[in-house]
């Protein structure tokens, strides 16, 4: 595995962050948001070095509804619980999940962190899988 410094938060929400373009800069560590439109021209550059840049496909859907499935284990109060649980059966179950969760201000809070964590997590196992250990993280021993 190659050390490399990465902002892991940046990474997590490209993780997090469909319909956008982004990399990893193999050269850098550097999470980049190449727009569409209006583009700078030195990152269109580095497209042309496709070994240096790393897409970042996103969570799927599923996987994000998922995390959204594992937070409810976390819920304790029961309204609350039920009525996530059928918004993540329902229609347009991302929005309806964060709707129920404005009612509870302390559980949106505790999602929040819930959500960071984790997606730190899939940022971790995202750069084990690509053969990358972020620089100051110890190898794990086996």
């Amino acid at each position: 595995m190659r050390p490399l410094t990465i902002d892991l938060d940046e990474l997590a929400f490209a993780l997090d962050t469909s319909g956008v373009e982004h990399y990893l800069d193999l050269g850098s560590g550097q999470v980049l948001l190449i727009p569409e439109d209006d583009a700078d021209p030195d990152l269109l550059a580095l497209l042309d070095e496709p070994e240096r840049l790393l897409p970042i496909e996103p969570l799927s859907s599923r996987e994000s509804i998922e995390l959204m499935r594992d937070f409810l284990r976390e819920v304790d109060e029961p309204h609350a619980y039920s009525a996530l649980a059928n918004a993540l059966e329902g229609r347009k179950p991302f929005k309806a999940f964060k709707h129920v969760l404005m009612g509870y201000p302390e559980l949106l809070q505790a999602w929040y962190a819930y959500q960071a964590e984790r997606l730190r997590e899939c940022a971790l196992d995202w750069l084990a899988d690509h053969d990358i250990r972020p620089a100051g993280q110890a190898l794990a021993r086996h």
